[in-house]
């Protein structure tokens, strides 16, 4: 067997990877709507969440396709189900953050859902597509940067011997150089706003010095569940960032 094969599909039968950049299961559960009650989307939540075997989150844009297994005739002529779009949102709401497949659903670049009519036993299945790199192991923290996003650092490397654990020099080595990249966007995005580009244009030669690593607004992690590191915490040890930070 072809070696990079073997080593992915043995990574991805641990949790620790997925597959080329892809991800799939199917839950024997009844799907809930985001027009339920919230305790029993609590409950379904958590439900879906036992059954994720995991070890690491999506970080960069995905694509979704979600097929929901029904009842025809409750989807049709009663509510019992919802919407397909609450599907959808409680679905999202249900894999993102601490516990789940991704950091947040503004990685979803791409989302197919569709139900298909079983007599009994509903049921769902759920399929991720990523660039085969955008997943990080866990557990991981995320660290602010001078452009004010926060990105994610990992305590682990995906390696083709396993799992390696990170040092802390090496986390923060790797802080150091997210910071130098998004010190030099933010720079010249200033620079080209005050030499009269568009607002849209400077975000668009910006991202020429920007890291391949997807950076997350606040709001978009703090409430996620993972730890958040500013940017003055991080760098208190580093006298020659904290001064630049300061500025």
């Amino acid at each position: 067997m072809d070696e990079p094969f073997e080593i992915e599909r043995r990574g991805a039968a641990a949790g620790i990877d997925p597959m080329f950049g892809e991800w799939q299961q199917t839950f024997d559960l009844e799907p809930v709507s985001y027009a339920n009650a919230g305790n029993a989307r609590a409950a379904f939540k958590a439900m879906v969440r036992e059954q994720l075997t995991n070890k690491y989150v999506f970080v960069g844009e995905i694509s979704l396709r979600v097929v929901l297994y029904l009842d025809e005739q409750k989807m049709l002529e009663t509510p019992s189900y919802g919407d397909i779009d609450n599907h959808a949102k409680q679905l999202l709401d249900t894999i993102k953050g601490h516990g789940g497949l991704l950091i947040d659903d503004c990685q979803v670049q791409h989302i197919d859902i569709s139900w298909v009519d079983v007599p009994r036993g509903a049921r769902f299945e759920m399929a991720i597509k990523a660039s085969p790199d955008d997943f990080m192991p866990l557990p991981l923290r995320f660290y602010e940067m001078p452009d004010g996003l926060y990105y994610p650092l990992s305590e682990q490397a995906w390696t083709t011997e396993g799992l390696q654990a990170v040092s802390v020099e090496q986390t923060f080595d790797l802080a150091h150089a997210l910071a130098d990249m998004t010190r030099r966007k933010r720079t010249l995005r200033h620079e080209l706003r005050q030499a009269g580009l568009p607002q849209f244009r400077a975000f668009q030669h910006g991202k020429y010095v920007s890291p391949i690593l997807m950076g997350f607004h606040r709001t978009r992690v703090e409430q996620s569940g993972f730890e958040l590191v500013p940017l003055k915490t991080w760098t208190l040890h580093d006298p020659g960032i904290a001064e630049q930070v300061d500025k």
